[in-house]
């Protein structure tokens, strides 16, 4: 049966319900009637008071001892108990919380470990004896119940766990529908702009985003966002992305505009929540009939441009000064909008920064130039395969480890 000190919680256990008695003597009994007061009471331990003072407690084995041994009981049948003390008795108050007794009853000698422990008021006034094996049957019971309620919480854990996994994979599966799909190519005047992408999230959840836009039949807008961090507070925030793309699309034709007002409405939602947030930005439009692109930065690695007439890859033309930083940083921030000659046979290619930062075992990263060698590679296969053929080399260089960051590429060729 258990015992009726557990019905509580153990921060509220009376201690005076685990005594098994509370018999004393007095300090100048001698050890003969001492002896007798135990052995007639039945018990192993029994205090010792001087006057109404606690002094220690005496065993029926020391005292035994004492007297069994040659001469012992001549020479100290008839000494005070006083002098026969146990070396070292556990006294608590009934205001110790139990958690403490145990910690201070398991912490004694090996040879101690199983004397009772004696009981006083705060005052100091005796009330009695607690066994040792009263103290080790209620923290076992303790143990069990505690174990119990481990139990229990594991479960109720795993099944809060189960559907935030539910939730989660439905949140993945909404965010992947966000996507674009494969695009039909850009045709006019006898020119095709081809698009081909990878996107490929660390998490069940990705702070990358990329989407393109169809301003006309002879102009594409291409946009690529890195929210900082992933999981679901960077895939809430791609989801406004979006949502702010499709109102700002009749900025669409002009990077640095665009940019400049997806800046000022996001950072005016992410400066309410108290927390750095923030989202790198890459956007070019091509336009077939002009053969030019336009391109604006946010914070977000440059892309690369395949010169088919150079046979030479080289990043896309946006110095240093005019690169603005990360959109949601600076509200009044105006991006500019740089130009260059987009010709046939040329190549984009778009990426977060998950591509160059991939590590392999030895933690060096992919790198800027082996992304360049591995564009250059690629000049001579099909756009799709090209890209394909970069993660997979971005894969071996990881020796088949999972990224540690989303990956996100898009590029584009004019033919």
């Amino acid at each position: 049966m258990a015992h009726p000190a557990i019905n509580h919680d153990p921060s509220s256990v009376n201690l005076r319900t685990l005594t098994a008695h509370a018999e004393w003597i007095p300090s100048v009994t001698t050890v003969e009637v001492a002896q007798a007061v135990l052995a007639r009471k039945n018990i192993d331990f029994v205090a010792v008071l001087e006057g109404p003072r606690l002094i220690g407690a005496c065993t029926r084995r020391d005292l035994a001892q004492q007297l069994g041994s040659r001469y012992g009981f001549a020479l100290n049948a008839r000494q005070p108990v006083s002098m026969f003390l146990t070396r070292a008795s556990l006294k608590v108050s009934t205001a110790t919380p139990i958690t403490e007794v145990f910690k201070a009853a398991t912490a004694r000698d090996p040879l101690e470990f199983y004397d009772d422990v004696l009981l006083v008021e705060p005052d100091g006034r005796y009330v009695g004896m607690i066994p040792m094996r009263a103290l080790v049957r209620l923290q076992t019971e303790f143990l069990l119940r505690n174990n119990a309620q481990l139990e229990a919480s594991r479960d109720e854990i795993a099944e809060k766990n189960l559907a935030m996994e539910k939730d989660l994979l439905m949140a993945r599966e909404v965010q992947l529908a966000m996507l674009p799909p494969a695009h039909a190519p850009f045709s006019a005047g006898g020119l095709t702009l081809r698009l081909a992408h990878r996107y490929q999230p660390a998490g069940s959840m990705s702070g990358d985003f990329y989407d393109v836009l169809r301003l006309s039949d002879d102009v594409a807008g291409i946009l690529v966002c890195d929210v900082m961090g992933h999981g679901a507070r960077s895939a809430l925030v791609t989801a406004m992305v979006r949502a702010m793309l499709e109102e700002l699309r009749p900025f669409a034709a002009d990077p640095g505009v665009l940019l400049t007002r997806l800046n000022r409405n996001l950072g005016r939602i992410l400066h309410q929540t108290g927390s750095l947030i923030f989202v790198t930005a890459a956007y070019a439009v091509i336009n077939l009939g002009s053969r030019r692109l336009r391109y604006a930065q946010a914070g977000h690695p440059t892309p690369l441009c395949w010169d088919a007439s150079a046979r030479a890859v080289r990043k896309v033309a946006c110095p240093a000064e005019i690169a603005g930083p990360a959109l949601g940083l600076i509200d009044t921030f105006t991006y500019t909008t740089v130009e260059e000659d987009f010709n046939p046979g040329d190549r984009l290619v778009l990426f977060t920064d998950g591509v160059t930062e991939a590590a392999n075992p030895a933690d060096e990263e992919f790198g800027a130039e082996r992304l360049e060698r591995e564009v250059e590679r690629g000049a001579g296969l099909p756009l799709n395969d090209s890209v394909q053929a970069l993660l997979n080399e971005v894969g071996k260089f990881c020796a088949g480890a999972p990224f540690s960051d989303d990956v996100c590429v898009i590029a584009a060729e004019l033919t």
